[in-house]
């Protein structure tokens, strides 16, 4: 993971890598759009993704929770990796030398610019082995309307799949907040998946957030 230290080896001087005219381009008269290294980017609408969650859920019933976290751990292992070594070459060196300031600076815009919504990191329990993501905007809560439960595991396993790959071993996320349950923000615990055990539990039990945090902080892994 990045550390909260300046580093000299991965120089923050280039500029936001995600930058609007230099992040993506498009080829008009073949109809591809890619990023700064190639890769081809498809743009996906509301309609799609309402459809694509309501497919699923059809077919899979109470698995479909399950199934979206499954998908974003394993989409968000291979993001890590991408996001790693496209920065790292950005900026000159090892991300992981990299200020946490920048990581956090850099994951928040490629968010953005991917559509998952606003985020933000709360690093202030991460000596304890507890991250919290905040995300303004997530994109199936703003989609989907009220919910019951909380509405972005996509997002989560997101998330789970890519902190792991920056920890060297594996972690577990839980969305403790969600926009479409009526709060002003979607918000996600990650950390061991001991220590998660309960959290899931609490969630469902609809327990507020600041309460879960302090009980996963006093659970040993």
């Amino acid at each position: 993971m990045a550390t909260s230290t300046t580093s000299t080896t991965v120089p923050a001087a280039r500029g936001n890598y995600y930058a609007e005219g230099s992040y993506t381009h498009t080829d008009v008269k073949t109809g591809v759009t890619r990023n700064r290294v190639g890769t081809r980017i498809c743009c996906l609408t509301s309609d799609f993704l309402i459809g694509f969650r309501k497919a699923i859920i059809d077919e899979c019933g109470p698995a479909a929770d399950g199934v979206f976290y499954s998908c974003g751990k394993t989409w968000g292992k291979g993001f890590a990796k991408r996001f790693e070594t496209e920065l790292s070459e950005f900026y000159g060196g090892p991300l992981v030398n990299a200020p946490m300031s920048l990581f956090e600076a850099c994951l928040t815009e490629a968010a953005s610019h991917h559509g998952w919504g606003r985020l933000s990191l709360d690093c202030s329990h991460y000596d304890k082995g507890v991250l919290v993501v905040t995300v303004k905007n997530a994109i199936m809560a703003s989609l989907i309307g009220a919910s019951e439960t909380p509405a972005d595991s996509l997002l989560a396993g997101t998330f789970a799949g890519f902190f792991s790959h920056f920890a060297g071993f594996e972690l577990e996320c839980v969305q403790t907040q969600c926009a479409a349950m009526g709060h002003p923000e979607s918000k996600f615990v990650i950390s061991h998946p001991q220590r998660l055990t309960t959290a899931a539990d609490q969630v469902r039990q609809k327990v507020d957030h600041n309460t879960i945090v302090a009980g996963v902080l006093e659970t040993k892994a």
